[in-house]
């Protein structure tokens, strides 16, 4: 070859002289890069491929079934849709966000709360987005399962009471965890799960959640499921039986569909709550499902506070039926029952005259009881003074929780010279002992205190049971049983004859002429009772009291308790505005006994018109199996 030709090929066989180098440096830099992340990076790369074509979604347990101490069925479950975000699928979170504000209407700042709230947990496990889809809402998200494949819904349960507002103080209601809630329970809630807010719901809340499982799945880049991985089968929550009594519940409850108030029942012995009722109340099915601005307004508007458990969170004046209990103080004080007070209509301490709703001359301690003469119990609780009357009242479990098993309770006050130096900052006014000895002044207490302290009365041995709800825990699978274990009862020591002296006194109130519940007598069922009326406005207003509005009007209560000899139920009713115990609160609790002890002698009320969540019918669920049932002081009448 010429030399010239050779010259002229150099220039090309440099440049691919240079492109081979340049080719096998990109090489060597490629396979650097390779064995750098196969050998550094290669397990991390590896789990992340693993973690993008797998699935995780919790399979919710069955919540357990409620039952009363009849099987009559007050809670159980319906299908439900659930919206789940997965967050690692999402490109933008906030993006899948506003799409789903967007196609079901909901606000975008909740749905934000919600994800925030679910920041602690990893970012594998679903975020609830919404609870409670329609099948429109479900096709709408379907259709746009190829875009947004991070959506996904889950067949799930919704909470149904299927006795309403009958029993919606004692079960309570579920409701999404808050921040507090899912701290309190780390690790056994995830963030957007329902648990029980209030009522058994929510003291019963670990017996009837049961365990979660988990479905683990494969899916294919279009969010489709390919092969199921692994399952974990949830256990179901335990059927709960409680001690209530329907029928006795209803029974209540119609009577209160117009009155505001609280209603309980106990069988003085063991303690079970038969019945307990709060008024007015509310619908919980409305907290199962999405609550409506109108359906909020209503409940938290409503100027007779439907969601207080009036029962054991509101505290009042108990009246003339404290006069039970300052008639232990007067005869554990060595005073004699037939010591007789004259009763003109009314008397004077420390320069005030205090008022009698009767003039009822010569009185001994169960006469006292029998008309409720308040000139007899100033007169003793004047000798008896604050500090006995106060000791008195926490001998009988006023001032302190009863231990329901309900959830909070409001001590209510027992008032004593400490107390208000204490808390009012001033000394003790002796005139004060004369009203606190009618159950007036700032004496309070809970319905359910009461219905407890009358159960210190009505048993021969004085025992102070620990009210409870509870009967019955059944696993569902197993059959294992989980009862009630009573815990030691207090017990009111009572002087030789005393309990029966008060308890001839309170049988007088329902039984004899003259009595203040004597209209409301049962033949043949031997109930003891006390009426009271409590004050709401002064004296002079009182009067007319029939002309005041409601509101102002008084307050009535009665506590009964049945057979005399051997009660097997005690009854408190409680009625705010109602003017007279005898006449507004006694009509109730005699039925309730009578109903109790006599069944089938008391027609049931209709059948109320619960509003319940429409069930609509569902397709494959992701759920556990559904658990069933197994086996100032005036007149003090």
């Amino acid at each position: 070859m010429p030399a010239s030709a050779r010259e002229d090929r150099r220039p090309l066989l440099h440049r691919i002289d240079r492109l081979a180098a340049g080719a096998f440096s990109f090489l060597a830099l490629l396979l650097g890069v390779y064995w750098v992340h196969q050998v550094f990076r290669g397990d991390e790369y590896a789990r992340q491929a693993e973690n993008n074509r797998q699935r995780s979604v919790p399979i919710n347990a069955s919540r357990g079934f409620i039952l009363d101490r009849n099987g009559k069925l007050l809670a159980e479950n319906e299908p439900s849709f659930t919206l789940l975000l997965y967050r690692r699928e999402s490109q933008d979170v906030d993006g899948s966000l506003r799409f789903v504000a967007s196609l079901l209407g909901r606000g975008l700042d909740d749905l934000r709360r919600r994800v925030e709230r679910s920041r602690a947990s990893y970012d594998f496990v679903p975020v609830v987005l919404d609870d409670d889809l329609t099948v429109a809402e479900v096709g709408a998200v379907e259709a746009h399962a190829l875009e947004h494949p991070e959506l996904v819904v889950q067949t799930t349960e919704r909470r149904v009471y299927t006795q309403g507002s009958v029993t919606a103080h004692l079960l309570g209601h579920l409701g999404e965890a808050g921040p507090d809630q899912l701290a309190a329970r780390a690790g056994r809630v995830r963030a957007g799960e329902a648990i029980g807010q209030n009522g058994v719901e929510a003291a019963y809340q670990d017996l009837l959640a049961g365990t979660s499982g988990l479905r683990t799945f494969v899916i294919d880049s279009f969010g489709r499921e390919v092969a199921e991985l692994d399952r974990v089968d949830p256990l179901p929550g335990n059927t709960l039986v409680l001690n209530i009594d329907l029928d006795l519940q209803r029974l209540a409850d119609d009577y209160f569909r117009d009155k505001v108030g609280t209603a309980v029942a106990l069988d003085p012995k063991t303690g079970e709550v038969l019945a307990f009722v709060s008024a007015p109340a509310f619908d919980p099915n409305v907290f199962s499902r999405r609550v409506s601005r109108t359906e909020w307004d209503a409940i938290v508007g409503n100027e007779d506070r439907p969601l207080q458990n009036r029962a054991i969170q509101n505290v009042y004046s108990p009246g003339s039926v404290w006069k039970a209990f300052v008639a232990h103080a007067i005869l554990s004080n060595g005073i004699d029952s037939s010591e007789r007070v004259h009763c003109p209509g009314s008397a004077t301490f420390y320069g005030r005259r205090f008022r009698c709703h009767g003039v009822h001359g010569d009185v001994d301690l169960p006469t006292a009881l029998q008309v409720s003469c308040d000139v007899y119990f100033y007169t003793m609780g004047k000798r008896l003074g604050i500090d006995t009357l106060a000791a008195t009242a926490r001998l009988f479990g006023f001032g302190r929780p009863t231990g329901v098993d309900l959830g909070p309770e409001k001590p209510g006050t027992v008032p004593s010279p400490e107390w208000s130096k204490a808390v009012r900052k001033h000394a003790w006014y002796p005139g004060e002992t004369i009203s606190v000895a009618i159950g007036q002044g700032p004496l309070l207490v809970s319905a359910l205190q009461t219905a407890r302290a009358f159960a210190g009365i009505a048993n021969a041995d004085g025992a102070l049971p620990v009210p409870h709800l509870f009967r019955i825990g059944e696993h569902v699978r197993s059959g294992a049983r989980v009862a009630f274990r009573p815990p030691v009862r207090e017990h009111i020591p009572y002087p030789p004859g005393a309990r029966e002296t008060i308890v001839e006194g309170l049988w007088r109130v329902v039984n004899l002429p003259g009595g203040t519940a004597w209209r409301y007598r049962v033949e043949g069922l031997d109930i003891c009772g006390k009426t009271g009326t409590v004050q709401v406005v002064g004296q002079k207003e009182a009067k007319k009291a029939h002309l005041l509005p409601e509101k102002l009007r008084d307050h009535a209560w009665f506590a009964a308790f049945a057979p005399k000899d051997d009660a097997k139920i005690v009854v408190v009713v409680f009625v705010e505005n109602g003017l007279h115990g005898g006449s507004a609160a006694a009509p109730l609790a005699t039925r309730l006994v009578e109903a109790y002890l006599r069944p089938g002698s008391v027609p049931p009320p209709a059948s109320p018109a619960v509003p319940l969540p429409e069930a609509t019918p569902r397709g494959g669920s992701d759920t556990a199996e559904q658990s069933g049932p197994p086996l100032s002081p005036r007149r003090g009448t």
